[in-house]
């Protein structure tokens, strides 16, 4: 009980712990976000197609964020990605690693370094990863507010009777964050390492039901919801059938984990059903098969989005208000078949879930992408109905548009629908296994 009244003295205090990022200015190899108190532990990752950082922080912002680059970095962006998560995206014209990120009193100082292309594409097959955040002492900040020297130990961790788990809720502020590296002066941006480190595997997941690891994937629409028509009078609901069907076949040839769909014929099944489904059968990870449709016939690629309360875009909640009209076509009542829960441990599950959510989509995206062809921004989040199991990780993956010829072509055509199978597969597998 003890254990249990921390942590949710913990969760009620968050949204007072958080920082509130105010600012973004950069000189070269050295990236400052000014706020109001110390961020806690970060995350990054590394993404191709153009060359650019990620770093998650738990923070907020009142207003996205801009700031011209310096060196090789091209330009600087920070908006909201999740409640409660802020994200900065640092845009390269040449590979560069993060060398630490540093707290001190005013905000977070990030120090760059160039890296050769063999150490960047490292950093890309190795996906999302903590960050840690060293601390400055309070006494190494001058009156120009610069940051101390690197390598300055870090304050240890307040003391407490037990330690929180860190793979409940990884980004909480007053979690505890991984071990820092060993202090080391940083190497300037010019200089590059001319030995990547070794490829590191994906962390792969323990079971949850004991065995192998559990896989559901959802068709979307089916029976009386057709959802989108093609361009050429086809249905959304065959296609996405005829994905999920063939990448469980991909699954199941393999044997290195368990596959269920949600359907497997022309039934109409309710939102709150599909995920009655994924956490009845205690699955491990959850993948949502959709298709999509827009005005304009130019509008075409692939997306991958996560569940949150507030739609990353236009396009975002477009999308979601459209698939979450569901069980309104099937006379469902969703108030009834899916209320919202007030229970702050559940809210708590969901957050940490969010986490593991993210980082598959992130993979997804790295697995599909010599297949598929995806929008310029490929992941996005929303509050998909279908994505709201608070303990099994969940994204949606809209396969393109079927109101562009190009996709619907390749969506209707068996080769089409196989390479998507395979590559929804493989990311499964370097997920659920740690491949």
């Amino acid at each position: 009980m003890r254990r249990l009244a921390f942590l949710l003295l913990l969760l009620v205090a968050a949204p007072a712990m958080a920082a509130r990022l105010t600012g973004l200015t950069m000189t070269p190899g050295t990236i400052t976000i000014s706020a109001d108190g110390p961020p806690a532990v970060a995350w990054q990752f590394a993404l191709s197609g153009p060359d650019r950082l990620v770093v998650d922080i738990p923070a907020v912002l009142d207003a996205p964020l801009a700031a011209p680059g310096a060196g090789s970095v091209k330009a600087l962006r920070a908006a909201m990605f999740a409640p409660g998560v802020a994200r900065l995206v640092i845009e390269l014209s040449a590979p560069l690693a993060i060398v630490e990120a540093r707290n001190r009193p005013d905000g977070l100082v990030i120090t760059l370094r160039r890296v050769g292309a063999d150490e960047f594409a490292a950093a890309l097959a190795r996906g999302r990863r903590p960050l840690p955040v060293n601390v400055t002492p309070p006494n190494a900040t001058g009156a120009s507010g610069a940051a101390g020297t690197p390598g300055s130990p870090a304050a240890p961790p307040p003391a407490t009777d037990f330690a929180l788990p860190a793979d409940l809720f990884p980004d909480r502020p007053g979690a505890s964050p991984p071990a820092a590296p060993a202090a080391t002066a940083p190497l300037p941006e010019a200089a590059v390492d001319p030995k990547p480190p070794p490829r590191r595997r994906a962390p792969g997941v323990r079971p949850r039901s004991g065995g192998l690891p559990l896989v559901v994937i959802d068709a979307g629409h089916g029976g009386k919801d057709v959802g989108a028509i093609s361009i050429d009078g086809r249905h959304e609901k065959d296609v996405t059938l005829a994905i999920a069907r063939a990448a469980a076949a991909e699954l199941r040839k393999s044997g290195k984990v368990r596959v269920r769909l949600t359907r497997d014929t022309d039934i109409f099944i309710p939102l709150g059903g599909r995920v009655s489904i994924a956490r009845q059968a205690r699955a491990d990870l959850f993948i949502s098969i959709h298709a999509d449709s827009a005005g304009n016939p130019a509008a075409r690629g692939a997306s991958v989005y996560t569940l949150s309360a507030v739609a990353s875009d236009a396009v975002a909640a477009r999308l979601a208000a459209r698939e979450n009209k569901a069980d309104i076509i099937g006379g469902i009542n969703l108030g009834q078949v899916a209320p919202d829960v007030g229970d702050i441990m559940i809210d708590l599950s969901r957050r940490a879930t969010t986490n593991i959510s993210v980082a598959f989509a992130d993979i997804l995206q790295e697995t599909l992408a010599d297949d598929v062809g995806f929008r310029s921004q490929f992941h996005h989040f929303a509050g998909f109905v279908v994505l709201k199991a608070p303990d099994v990780p969940s994204v949606l993956l809209e396969t393109g548009y079927l109101s562009n010829q190009e996709d619907a072509d390749r969506l209707f055509s068996s080769e089409g629908r196989r390479a998507l199978a395979r590559g929804i597969a493989r990311a499964a597998e370097r997920h659920l296994l740690g491949e």
